[in-house]
Protein backbone atom coordinates (compact mmCIF):
# COMPACT_ATOMS: atom_id res chain seq x y z
CA UNK A 1 0.00 0.00 0.00
CA UNK A 2 1.48 3.43 -1.15
CA UNK A 3 0.66 6.94 0.33
CA UNK A 4 0.43 8.84 -2.62
CA UNK A 5 -3.36 8.48 -2.95
CA UNK A 6 -3.83 9.76 0.36
CA UNK A 7 -1.18 13.05 -0.05
CA UNK A 8 -2.67 16.73 -1.04
CA UNK A 9 -1.16 17.42 -4.02
CA UNK A 10 -0.92 20.38 -5.98
CA UNK A 11 0.48 20.35 -9.57
CA UNK A 12 1.67 23.59 -10.98
CA UNK A 13 -0.62 26.04 -12.55
CA UNK A 14 0.96 29.10 -13.79
CA UNK A 15 2.94 30.88 -11.43
CA UNK A 16 1.00 29.95 -8.44
CA UNK A 17 4.14 27.73 -6.86
CA UNK A 18 3.56 29.89 -3.44
CA UNK A 19 -0.06 28.57 -3.31
CA UNK A 20 0.57 24.95 -4.42
CA UNK A 21 3.54 24.89 -1.17
CA UNK A 22 1.57 26.36 1.52
CA UNK A 23 -1.29 23.47 0.75
CA UNK A 24 0.98 21.15 0.40
CA UNK A 25 2.68 21.87 3.61
CA UNK A 26 -1.37 22.78 5.23
CA UNK A 27 -2.63 19.37 3.43
CA UNK A 28 -5.64 20.89 1.63
CA UNK A 29 -6.80 23.58 -0.38
CA UNK A 30 -6.80 26.41 1.98
CA UNK A 31 -5.28 29.41 0.32
CA UNK A 32 -6.04 30.28 -3.04
CA UNK A 33 -4.27 33.56 -5.09
CA UNK A 34 -7.00 35.93 -4.56
CA UNK A 35 -5.87 34.93 -0.48
CA UNK A 36 -2.50 35.21 -0.88
CA UNK A 37 -2.91 38.73 -2.81
CA UNK A 38 -5.33 40.32 -0.25
CA UNK A 39 -2.50 39.14 2.62
CA UNK A 40 0.40 40.77 0.48
CA UNK A 41 -1.76 44.02 -0.41
CA UNK A 42 -2.24 44.04 3.23
CA UNK A 43 1.48 43.92 4.36
CA UNK A 44 2.13 46.76 1.05
CA UNK A 45 -0.33 48.88 2.70
CA UNK A 46 1.10 48.47 6.54
CA UNK A 47 4.92 49.11 4.98
CA UNK A 48 3.81 51.83 2.78
CA UNK A 49 2.44 53.07 6.44
CA UNK A 50 5.69 53.21 8.15
CA UNK A 51 8.06 54.04 5.89
CA UNK A 52 5.96 56.48 3.20
CA UNK A 53 5.07 56.19 0.23
CA UNK A 54 8.14 55.64 -2.00
CA UNK A 55 7.78 54.61 -5.85
CA UNK A 56 8.76 50.75 -4.98
CA UNK A 57 6.49 51.07 -2.10
CA UNK A 58 3.85 52.71 -4.18
CA UNK A 59 4.35 49.43 -6.66
CA UNK A 60 4.07 46.72 -4.03
CA UNK A 61 6.80 44.44 -3.03
CA UNK A 62 5.16 41.66 -1.41
CA UNK A 63 3.30 40.19 -4.59
CA UNK A 64 2.49 40.73 -7.86
CA UNK A 65 0.19 39.75 -10.80
CA UNK A 66 2.20 37.27 -11.99
CA UNK A 67 1.41 34.79 -8.85
CA UNK A 68 4.98 35.75 -7.04
CA UNK A 69 4.44 36.35 -3.26
CA UNK A 70 7.21 36.61 -0.64
CA UNK A 71 8.46 34.95 2.19
CA UNK A 72 6.25 37.74 4.20
CA UNK A 73 2.91 36.64 2.76
CA UNK A 74 4.51 32.97 3.11
CA UNK A 75 4.73 33.37 6.96
CA UNK A 76 1.68 35.67 7.72
CA UNK A 77 -0.47 32.70 6.47
CA UNK A 78 0.75 30.49 7.89
CA UNK A 79 0.64 32.26 11.53
CA UNK A 80 -3.16 31.59 11.52
CA UNK A 81 -1.90 28.06 12.24
CA UNK A 82 0.64 29.48 15.31
CA UNK A 83 3.37 27.93 12.54
CA UNK A 84 6.98 29.99 11.87
CA UNK A 85 8.95 29.70 9.02
CA UNK A 86 12.98 29.68 10.13
CA UNK A 87 16.36 30.60 8.60
CA UNK A 88 18.05 26.81 7.93
CA UNK A 89 21.22 28.88 8.40
CA UNK A 90 19.78 30.69 11.87
CA UNK A 91 20.87 29.57 15.39
CA UNK A 92 17.12 28.51 16.03
CA UNK A 93 17.58 25.98 13.46
CA UNK A 94 20.79 23.98 14.87
CA UNK A 95 19.08 21.05 15.66
CA UNK A 96 17.52 20.70 12.19
CA UNK A 97 20.98 20.61 10.44
CA UNK A 98 22.05 17.94 12.95
CA UNK A 99 18.92 16.08 12.82
CA UNK A 100 16.87 17.08 9.21
CA UNK A 101 14.33 14.10 9.57
CA UNK A 102 13.02 15.31 13.36
CA UNK A 103 11.23 18.29 11.84
CA UNK A 104 7.69 18.55 10.89
CA UNK A 105 8.49 20.76 7.20
CA UNK A 106 10.51 22.49 5.52
CA UNK A 107 9.61 25.51 2.84
CA UNK A 108 12.56 25.83 -0.38
CA UNK A 109 12.55 29.14 -2.66
CA UNK A 110 14.55 30.14 -5.68
CA UNK A 111 14.37 33.05 -7.52
CA UNK A 112 9.95 33.18 -7.80
CA UNK A 113 9.54 29.37 -6.91
CA UNK A 114 8.47 27.72 -3.50
CA UNK A 115 8.07 24.24 -3.03
CA UNK A 116 7.72 22.02 0.34
CA UNK A 117 9.61 19.03 2.12
CA UNK A 118 6.81 17.33 4.41
CA UNK A 119 7.10 14.60 6.77
CA UNK A 120 3.85 12.43 7.21
CA UNK A 121 4.07 11.09 11.19
CA UNK A 122 7.36 9.02 10.89
CA UNK A 123 10.79 9.84 10.13
CA UNK A 124 11.06 7.45 6.75
CA UNK A 125 7.91 8.96 5.47
CA UNK A 126 9.13 12.68 3.94
CA UNK A 127 7.82 13.57 0.50
CA UNK A 128 9.07 16.21 -1.74
CA UNK A 129 5.72 17.95 -2.86
CA UNK A 130 7.19 20.51 -5.78
CA UNK A 131 4.26 21.00 -8.01
CA UNK A 132 6.47 20.80 -11.32
CA UNK A 133 6.69 17.35 -10.45
CA UNK A 134 3.96 14.85 -11.51
CA UNK A 135 3.56 13.49 -8.02
CA UNK A 136 5.16 13.27 -4.49
CA UNK A 137 8.11 11.45 -4.44
CA UNK A 138 9.25 9.97 -1.11
CA UNK A 139 12.60 10.95 0.17
CA UNK A 140 14.35 8.63 2.82
CA UNK A 141 15.26 10.02 6.07
CA UNK A 142 18.97 8.88 4.91
CA UNK A 143 19.11 11.28 2.73
CA UNK A 144 17.04 14.03 3.74
CA UNK A 145 20.12 15.91 4.80
CA UNK A 146 22.00 15.34 1.62
CA UNK A 147 18.99 16.62 -0.33
CA UNK A 148 18.46 19.87 1.47
CA UNK A 149 22.51 20.35 1.24
CA UNK A 150 22.32 20.01 -2.50
CA UNK A 151 19.36 22.31 -2.59
CA UNK A 152 21.01 24.92 -0.83
CA UNK A 153 23.90 24.64 -2.81
CA UNK A 154 21.86 25.90 -5.78
CA UNK A 155 21.05 28.99 -3.99
CA UNK A 156 17.77 27.86 -2.66
CA UNK A 157 17.21 28.98 0.56
CA UNK A 158 15.28 26.84 3.35
CA UNK A 159 13.28 27.51 5.80
CA UNK A 160 12.34 25.28 9.07
CA UNK A 161 8.48 24.60 9.91
CA UNK A 162 8.16 24.72 13.49
CA UNK A 163 4.64 24.52 15.09
CA UNK A 164 1.91 21.87 15.05
CA UNK A 165 1.07 21.30 11.36
CA UNK A 166 -3.13 20.46 10.77
CA UNK A 167 -3.89 16.82 11.07
CA UNK A 168 -4.53 15.12 7.82
CA UNK A 169 -5.35 11.40 6.12
CA UNK A 170 -1.66 10.74 5.14
CA UNK A 171 -0.65 11.70 8.79
CA UNK A 172 -3.19 9.19 10.22
CA UNK A 173 -2.08 6.55 7.81
CA UNK A 174 1.67 6.96 7.37
CA UNK A 175 2.38 5.19 10.59
CA UNK A 176 0.61 1.99 9.46
CA UNK A 177 2.48 1.67 6.45
CA UNK A 178 5.99 -0.44 6.59
CA UNK A 179 9.44 1.56 6.21
CA UNK A 180 10.06 1.13 2.20
CA UNK A 181 13.88 0.91 3.56
CA UNK A 182 13.27 -2.19 5.70
CA UNK A 183 10.28 -3.65 3.97
CA UNK A 184 11.42 -7.13 2.47
CA UNK A 185 11.50 -7.31 -1.78
CA UNK A 186 9.85 -9.85 -3.64
CA UNK A 187 12.27 -12.06 -5.25
CA UNK A 188 11.54 -13.68 -8.72
CA UNK A 189 10.28 -17.08 -8.59
CA UNK A 190 13.10 -19.50 -10.18
CA UNK A 191 12.30 -20.99 -14.05
CA UNK A 192 8.66 -19.26 -13.58
CA UNK A 193 9.13 -18.75 -17.28
CA UNK A 194 9.90 -15.07 -17.38
CA UNK A 195 12.47 -13.23 -17.99
CA UNK A 196 14.43 -10.95 -15.65
CA UNK A 197 16.68 -7.92 -16.12
CA UNK A 198 19.64 -6.60 -14.24
CA UNK A 199 17.84 -3.08 -15.09
CA UNK A 200 14.17 -2.97 -13.69
CA UNK A 201 11.50 -2.69 -16.84
CA UNK A 202 10.33 0.19 -15.29
CA UNK A 203 13.34 2.31 -14.63
CA UNK A 204 14.48 1.36 -18.27
CA UNK A 205 11.23 2.86 -19.06
CA UNK A 206 11.99 6.24 -16.83
CA UNK A 207 9.31 5.15 -14.75
CA UNK A 208 10.77 4.56 -11.07
CA UNK A 209 8.45 3.32 -7.69
CA UNK A 210 8.43 5.71 -5.48
CA UNK A 211 9.72 3.34 -2.84
CA UNK A 212 12.91 2.05 -5.13
CA UNK A 213 16.12 2.33 -4.40
CA UNK A 214 17.08 5.40 -2.21
CA UNK A 215 19.79 6.99 -4.58
CA UNK A 216 17.74 6.61 -7.49
CA UNK A 217 14.99 8.56 -4.65
CA UNK A 218 17.58 10.78 -4.09
CA UNK A 219 18.21 11.52 -7.94
CA UNK A 220 14.79 12.06 -8.96
CA UNK A 221 14.37 14.61 -5.98
CA UNK A 222 16.78 16.67 -6.38
CA UNK A 223 16.03 17.45 -10.37
CA UNK A 224 12.82 17.75 -9.51
CA UNK A 225 13.44 20.07 -7.02
CA UNK A 226 15.75 22.10 -8.88
CA UNK A 227 13.05 22.28 -12.06
CA UNK A 228 12.04 26.22 -12.44
CA UNK A 229 -10.15 14.43 0.11
CA UNK A 230 -10.77 14.27 3.66
CA UNK A 231 -9.64 16.11 6.01
CA UNK A 232 -9.74 16.27 9.82
CA UNK A 233 -9.42 19.93 10.32
CA UNK A 234 -12.51 21.65 9.43
CA UNK A 235 -11.69 23.66 6.64
CA UNK A 236 -14.99 26.10 6.83
CA UNK A 237 -13.51 27.40 10.28
CA UNK A 238 -10.13 27.75 8.64
CA UNK A 239 -11.12 29.87 6.56
CA UNK A 240 -13.26 32.03 8.88
CA UNK A 241 -10.40 32.45 11.01
CA UNK A 242 -8.30 33.13 7.71
CA UNK A 243 -10.96 36.27 6.61
CA UNK A 244 -11.24 37.34 10.85
CA UNK A 245 -7.47 37.82 10.45
CA UNK A 246 -7.20 39.32 7.27
CA UNK A 247 -9.96 40.70 6.02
Amino acid sequence: MDLVPFIHFEKQEGLLCAQHALNALLQGSYFTAVDLATIGQKLDERERAVVGSSTALQQGCNYDDSGYFSIQVIQEALSVWDLELIPWRSEEAADARDHPENEVAYVCHLDQHWFTLRKFSVPWRWYNLNSTQSTPILVSETYLGMLLSQIQNENYSVFVVRGTLPTCEADQIAPTLPNPSTAPNESPTAFSGQGYSLVDNDTENGIIDNEDDEEIQLAKAIEASLQPQEKSVDMDEMRRKRLARFG
